[in-house]
């Protein structure tokens, strides 16, 4: 049986389950060293134990999960391939999951979850970064009253949604309307990282733009931008048949599997020119804001290659160490950009996610391509390795 310390040790045990992350650096090494074992290995990081009740600190409440994404961190993490840089800001063993829809246990309420781990979640002075509105980059991210944690999900004192109870800053606990199905609110918390990206672009003389990759957040960004935006064209380059149908169903006005023969998409691009056997062409123009989220080498290659001169590019799939060249940026005057969080404020960006959900006609459920009990987490790890019909897989915890 184990059991999670809390902020002073004490725990109480109970019943309920929860998946629990175990970091194993001699199994990532493996993992890297023979990646065709990635995926073999993954479920062995994994354990299903009953959950604890930590100390909790002041105003947080007591939830139970009715569904909670895997996100992909969350599969990064499993399969050894994380970026080292954001270690320190984690501690293990951890119960995963931060994209969650869930019912507070005092009220019923149903609510989504905000999993930010910043100084007010964590009842502290606010920090520098904090004072200003920039909870994304607090300093506090390592206090040892919780310990290492960047959000829930990622701290080894507070589990997070691959669980069948968690524990939230009650000011963090956003209510979900009536109407809306839980398949579409799970989708909050991915959404709030795209919302926030676009945010930070300029659209005022955007025409078009390309969507690299068509996971989750890729069919988010066309959705949201769709929605915000309809006198942009979206082209979206996605890999599989089932992807493609979806891009189209959120918005995208063309979809193709391979730009370099697609017409339309030439068109924006111009005639290539040839370069060097083995380098791709060289395109006169391209396209105006470039949104990859596929973290891959080719597909970071690929949307600097594609953006215009002066244009922008920005970065949301996660890319951690990746080997790309660098020369359209500089030579082009291209302007990247990553996102993360959920901007100045969180919990007012899950709401205008929230709000968004309820009038978009975009059918966003069918997102939700697998759910899974925490029974069948070798499953749901396994679904969510690859194959070309998952989008976004879920646990339901308290499904029985």
């Amino acid at each position: 049986m184990v059991a999670n310390r809390g902020i002073k040790g004490a725990v109480r045990l109970v019943q309920d389950q929860a998946v629990y992350f175990h970091l194993s650096l001699p199994r990532v090494a493996i993992q890297r060293v023979w990646p065709y074992k990635s995926r073999q290995l993954a479920a062995a990081s994994l354990r299903l134990a009953p959950i604890a009740t930590p100390e909790l600190p002041s105003r947080w409440v007591e939830v139970r999960p009715r569904l909670s994404g895997i996100c992909g961190s969350d599969r990064a993490l499993v399969h050894g391939r994380s970026s080292a840089f954001l270690t320190p800001l984690t501690s293990f063993p951890a119960v995963l999951g931060h994209e969650v829809v869930a019912d507070v246990v005092a009220t019923g309420q149903r609510v989504v979850v905000n999993p930010s781990l910043s100084c007010q979640a964590r009842r502290l002075p606010a920090c520098h970064f904090c004072v200003q509105g920039r909870p994304d980059e607090c300093l506090r991210r390592t206090d040892p009253g919780l310990g290492p944690g960047l959000i829930l999900g990622y701290n080894a004192r507070m589990p997070g949604g691959w669980s069948q109870r968690m524990w939230v800053p009650e000011e963090q606990c956003v209510t979900v309307p009536k109407a809306m199905p839980d398949e579409r609110a799970v989708l909050t918390e991915p959404a709030a990282i795209v919302l926030t990206g676009l945010k930070t672009l300029e659209w005022g003389s955007c025409r078009n733009v390309l969507v690299v990759g068509c996971g989750t957040l890729g069919q988010l960004s066309i959705a949201l931008i769709s929605e915000l935006y309809p006198a942009v064209k979206i082209v979206a380059l996605a890999r599989y048949p089932s992807q493609q149908s979806r891009a189209l169903a959120m918005g995208a006005a063309q979809v193709t599997g391979d730009p370099t023969k697609d017409r339309e998409v030439l068109r924006i691009l111009g005639s290539p020119l040839k370069t060097l056997l083995g380098h791709p062409p060289y395109y006169p123009h391209g396209f105006d804001i470039v949104i990859v989220t596929a973290p891959s080498p080719s597909a970071l290659s690929q949307a600097l290659s594609f953006a215009h001169s002066q244009g922008q590019v920005l970065v949301l799939g996660g890319a951690g160490k990746v080997s790309v060249d660098w020369t359209p940026v500089w030579s082009r005057s291209i302007r990247v950009s990553g996102s993360y969080g959920y901007g100045d404020s969180g919990v007012d960006t899950f709401r205008a996610v929230l709000s968004l959900f309820s009038v978009m006609a975009r059918p966003l459920e069918t997102l939700i391509t697998h759910s899974h009990s925490l029974k069948e987490y070798r499953q749901a790890i396994a679904r969510v390795s690859g194959g070309p019909d998952a989008i976004k897989v879920v646990f339901r915890p308290n499904s029985r």
